[in-house]
């Protein structure tokens, strides 16, 4: 047991590792451990954060989301979304000018996310420039779509089966 935080944790398709957010060595990166405990095992090594937040169907690689090339243009509040694989290397950046929370659709072709999140604001019931919206993206055809037009926030998606379910308030 570490005594740094941990937290954004995601179970492995196929149940047998947990991806986590660790704060061990000064920020967040990206670690796995098997489900039956052991020791952590770092994914990534950058002085940005580095947030968990999928596994890609495959199991072979971890979702997650990072302030990392974004520091000087258009600034360090804009994160995109990168792959890791389960044995680490260098991440691979998804084609994506900006997104936070995702969700891979079964097949690992498609992802529904929102560009920008605001879990951790206190704006109850918030409607403004700043209202999340659920995307669609074909990384196949590198195409987005919007899915959701309401003035208030879209969050957090989830695949399930054919369906993206959604908290909206």
């Amino acid at each position: 047991s570490h005594g740094g935080n941990e937290g954004f944790s995601k179970f492995s398709p196929d149940g047998e590792t947990i991806a986590f957010t660790g704060l061990y060595d000064g920020n967040n990166d990206v670690y796995t451990i098997p489900v039956g405990g052991g020791v952590p095992k770092r994914l990534t090594y950058h002085s940005m954060g580095d947030l968990v937040v999928d596994w890609h169907p495959s199991g072979k690689q971890i979702l997650f989301r990072s302030s990392r090339e974004s520091k000087t243009n258009p600034g360090p509040r804009y994160r995109r979304l990168f792959l890791v694989g389960v044995d680490g290397g260098y991440p691979e950046a998804l084609p994506l000018f900006e997104g936070e929370l995702t969700s891979f659709s079964p097949d690992g072709t498609k992802i529904a996310y929102n560009r920008m999140s605001r879990e951790f604001r206190t704006w109850k019931r918030y409607r403004g420039g700043m209202a999340q919206e659920i995307w669609l993206y074909d990384l196949k055809k590198n195409v987005s779509e919007k899915l959701t037009d309401f003035e208030g926030t879209d969050a957090f998606p989830m695949w399930f089966g054919d369906r993206v379910y959604f908290v909206s308030d």
